[in-house]
């Protein structure tokens, strides 16, 4: 932990903070409770591939370029893989207007 502080109350503070965290980490780790996601992208500047991750009703889903990777809610299993549907269908279905 860096101290950004010299006060001794509030080291006591990010200390006692730090303490309670990693005790309620520790016991979520241990009930196997499931994580909470935000949704969040990231574009990486060197190969301008695209990761994000969000949820929904039964899945959480990591997108790393146009896979997605799907994960039970719930329990956190690894439940597949798919491609977005254009790459699924190219070449093989000639949209008309």
């Amino acid at each position: 932990m860096e101290v950004i502080t010299k006060s001794r109350l509030q080291i006591g503070w990010l200390r006692l903070r730090d303490a309670v965290r990693n005790t309620a980490g520790w016991s979520l780790e241990k009930l196997r409770s499931p994580a909470r996601l935000k949704p969040f992208e990231f574009v990486d500047p060197a190969t301008n591939e695209t990761v994000y991750v969000y949820t929904d009703r039964l899945y959480s889903v990591l997108c790393v370029g146009q896979r997605r990777f799907y994960f039970d809610r719930i329990t956190g299993a690894y439940d597949g893989t798919s491609l977005e549907l254009p790459d699924l269908v190219s070449g093989r279905v000639e949209l008309l207007d």
